[in-house]
Order: C-alpha cells, then structure tokens, then sequence
C-alpha cells in the first residue's frame, strides 16, 4: 500500500498527515520529534502496511501544519492533534512518540486512558525540573533568518548534531538536507515545542500512564542519560535499548517496524528489562 498525503481540519487551521489506509480495528498514531515531521515516519509505514490504518500528524507549526496563533504548550499540541484524530473518524488508536511525540504521546494517552490502547516512545523525556531549567537555558532558542544565510549553516550543525557527542550514529546527507527543511519549514518558532516540552511536567504524565508502555532508546541518543530514570519510574513497562541515535527510525526502519508491530499486536507479555 501506498503512503498517502492528506489534511484535516481543526479549530485553529488544517493539520497535514501521511497514512496508509487499511482494515486493522486499531489504528496507529505517529507523533514526530523537533523540528521534523511525519517524513521521519515514512519509511517505517511503508514497512507497515499490514497494521494499517497508520497515520503520522504533522505537529503545529511543522511540516504541512498550520502554525498555532500564540506560543503554544503541551496542552495546546495535545487538544490541537486530538481534534485531528476525532476529524479522522478514530475512537480508540495505539499510539507511538518521538522525542517531543513521546512528550505529547505520553500526555495525551494520561489524559485520554480510553483512547490510548497501547503507548510507545522513543526517549522519553524523564527530566527533573532543575534540568529542564538548563535544557530552556540550552535549547530554546529562536532561529534568526538573516540575508547573510547564517541560519542555513545554523540549521545544518543542529540536524547534523542531534545525538550525543562523540557522534556514532551520523545521519545521510539525504536524512540531514531532509530534516534541514523541515527546521527551514517551521522557521523562527521551530524552538516553541522546545519550549513547551521543556515546561511539561513529563514523569507527572508518566506516572499517570495506565495502558501498556514500550520505552525506547539508543544509547547514542542525546535523551539516553535520562532513560533508565524513566524505566525505574515504570517497572511495569516494556523497555528496549538500543544500538542508535535519534535516527533510528530511518536508519533502521526494517528492524523498527518489526518492533511497532510485535508491541502494538500483542495481547500482553511480561516487561523486559534494561
């Protein structure tokens, strides 16, 4: 089956989305990371076919999405996607985040336990309120387009750079000019899911969590050192670590999808451990 392209309409302004239609009764959802978009899912759904209904949204302010009237939150990202989901026609989904998608992904499924059927995350943001303090200090900073081009060269150290350093898990040209455009998309406000993530109170949402979780990481992702906190804080989880960075999921998307697949179809197994 093909990935498709689509829009749908919410409150605020049309969200944009890849799917792949099909007959499973649960669909998946896809939430991406910052500053990227559903393209980060693409190659994983096209290995997927067989659990379709899939679909990746496109944040707000990102990819093919509206960009929000004010600066948002996590409560505003969660009510803006749920509204698209609810647009879609989808009662009850499996649901899968990425970096800032697990932020939300986690919110929404505290939130919402009768939706969320079954929840996934890669790097799940396990920070204390001091270390969200010096990520703000950090990492949230707006991109500044000038005429010299200097947030070209900006925008590229950033893609390029996304792991922990020493970098083991360098992306392609290909997946860096692709996650480049996506941050040259989003623009000067790119930082402002940043901003909110770093503003959630995640392990609170953790906590709150009642379906059956699969935690994620690579041990090159920038998030790593965060991750067994977050396992500690949910024995009950099924937990996977990995030989990976951020990238993961376009470079190895065969051996992910079988790992979506086997989480998002099992009746139940006892947790793993790290």
């Amino acid at each position: 089956m093909t990935v498709r392209k689509t829009y749908v309409d919410v409150a605020d302004g049309q969200i944009h989305l890849r799917y792949v239609a099909g007959q499973q009764r649960i669909p998946t959802i896809f939430l991406h990371q910052t500053a990227s978009s559903s393209a980060m899912y693409q190659a994983v759904m096209e290995q997927l076919t067989d659990l379709a209904p899939l679909y990746a949204l496109d944040t707000p302010g990102f990819g093919g999405s509206y960009h929000p009237p004010r600066t948002p939150t996590t409560d505003y990202y969660v009510a803006a996607l749920l509204q698209a989901i609810d647009a879609l026609g989808i009662d009850q989904f499996n649901l899968f985040g990425h970096h800032t998608g697990a932020a939300l992904a986690c919110q929404m499924a505290a939130q919402h336990p009768q939706r969320v059927r079954r929840l996934a995350m890669i790097g799940p943001v396990q920070l204390t309120e001091q270390e969200r303090s010096l990520w703000r200090d950090s990492s949230v900073k707006p991109l500044t387009i000038d005429a010299q081009a200097t947030h070209l060269a900006e925008v590229w150290q950033r893609v390029t750079h996304l792991d922990q350093q020493p970098i083991a898990y360098p992306p392609s040209v290909a997946l860096a000019t692709r996650e480049a455009i996506d941050t040259l998309i989003a623009g000067d406000r790119w930082h402002e899911a940043y901003a909110a993530v770093f503003e959630q109170n995640f392990p609170a949402w953790l906590a709150r969590v009642e379906c059956p979780l699969l935690l994620i990481c690579g041990d090159g992702d920038v998030l790593h050192p965060y991750f067994r906190r977050a396992c500690e804080a949910r024995p009950d989880a099924h937990v996977l670590e990995l030989e990976a960075g951020a990238y993961v999921l376009d470079q190895q998307p065969q051996y992910m999808a079988e790992v979506i697949r086997r989480f998002f179809q099992q009746a139940g197994t006892p947790a793993t451990a790290v």
